[in-house]
């Protein structure tokens, strides 16, 4: 009955608002706290441009040679690689493509070569049609880094020299070759 009765006076108490309870607090706090995500940016100084657009090409005419300039200024490091996915073209059996990378002077222009500096041929001669069929994504595309670095960094640039020559077949009269070239930069 004393239990009741003790338990009865505590909740008179409580129901009454009688009852007081003290205590000593403190509080800290951390505020601020923020989160950026980095960034893989790269780009080319085509302007939008095609690298080459060349009629009436002979096997006997010189090589078609065209560079461009591609630069990095993603806030993580990356790796760029090279692919096309375009689809087969009627010429691109007969069309011998080598890709070369390397340096040139700030000032050159797309898609001029004077001045280029060979560092390291990327991708041998080959026919346009097995670039494309083994180079189709980022995947399987060809990785290229600047000097002797494993990862492109903010400011990274290289130049990539395009070689292109009809074969000397007779098939290839009268054809027409398509390609188009994709850099992308992947943080992994």
């Amino acid at each position: 009955m004393r239990v009741a009765a003790v338990v009865a006076a505590g909740l008179i108490a409580t129901v009454s608002g009688r009852v007081t309870f003290a205590a000593f607090t403190l509080t800290t706090q951390n505020t601020n706290n923020t989160v950026s995500a980095g960034t893989v940016v790269v780009a080319d100084n085509d302007a939008g441009s095609a690298m080459w657009d060349v009629s009436n090409q002979l096997p006997s005419s010189p090589a078609i040679v065209r560079c461009i300039r591609v630069t990095y200024s993603g806030s993580l490091p990356a790796e760029v690689r090279l692919f096309t996915p375009a689809s087969p073209s009627a010429l691109d059996p007969y069309l011998n493509i080598t890709v070369e990378k390397g340096s040139m002077p700030p000032a050159s222009t797309f898609p001029s070569c004077v001045g280029f500096t060979p560092d390291t041929t990327i991708s041998p001669t080959a026919t346009l049609q097995a670039f494309k069929a083994t180079r189709t994504v980022w995947a399987t595309g060809i990785p290229a880094f600047p000097g002797a670095q494993s990862a492109w960094n903010a400011g990274d640039t290289l130049v990539y020299r395009f070689t292109l020559a009809v074969q000397n077949v007779f098939a290839a009269q009268g054809l027409t070759g398509l390609a188009a070239f994709t850099w992308e930069a992947q943080n992994r």
